[in-house]
């Protein structure tokens, strides 16, 4: 033990644990800045920044119960478009999500007219990540374990009662809850659920 200790024979030895700590402290430093980039650019404010989410999104958004109700939870973009549960989840869905910011790049959806034109399919590719996640974004407030039947109005209670038992996922019922929905949304929702079976 007392040799593990010693003065080292060769001077070049004194650097394996000074780059030990080199890069550990590096390692710290990119794990934090990670950590900051994954929150900033998970915000609403940061959404907003593309000029067809402000222009076509926001409005819609504002005028729904998750932005103002009478509770007062204000769910927030990334409530209901990333992962909470893992951060391995979290960075992968958000490596991903890069990609959609190219159709924004491109002038794809840069009107409201070519916002209108596309709208069903990114509909159908948020409705089909619910489908494949059993609507795990939605879960993360909304649990059907968490749910006080007996106070919801009747025929809500029954549904969801009925779709607990069936196991359905929370976006075949609730669909259009904060966008608006295209024309063709539930032929879309039922060919997704169709699908899934």
């Amino acid at each position: 033990m007392a040799r593990l200790w010693s003065k080292p024979r060769a001077k070049w030895l004194l650097g394996i644990p000074l780059g030990g700590f080199v890069a550990f402290g590096l390692g710290m430093a990119a794990l934090g800045t990670t950590n900051f980039v994954l929150h900033e650019t998970s915000t609403n404010e940061f959404c907003y920044n593309c000029h067809s989410i402000e222009l076509n999104v926001k409005p819609d958004y504002e005028a729904s119960s998750h932005f103002s109700n009478t509770s007062g939870v204000r769910a927030s973009c990334a409530d209901c478009h990333l992962p909470h549960g893992s951060w391995f989840e979290l960075m992968w869905a958000k490596t991903g999500r890069t990609f959609e910011v190219v159709p924004e790049m491109m002038g794809k959806i840069s009107t409201p007219e070519k916002f209108e034109a596309h709208r069903a399919e990114m509909a159908e590719s948020v409705w089909q990540r619910y489908r494949d996640t059993d609507s795990q974004y939605c879960r993360s407030c909304h649990a059907f374990g968490a749910m006080d039947l007996a106070s919801q109005e009747r025929r809500a209670a029954r549904r969801h009662s009925q779709a607990q038992e069936k196991g359905q996922t929370c976006a075949q019922c609730h669909y259009g809850i904060v966008h608006k929905l295209p024309e063709n949304a539930e032929a879309i929702i039922d060919k997704i659920f169709a699908e899934g079976e």
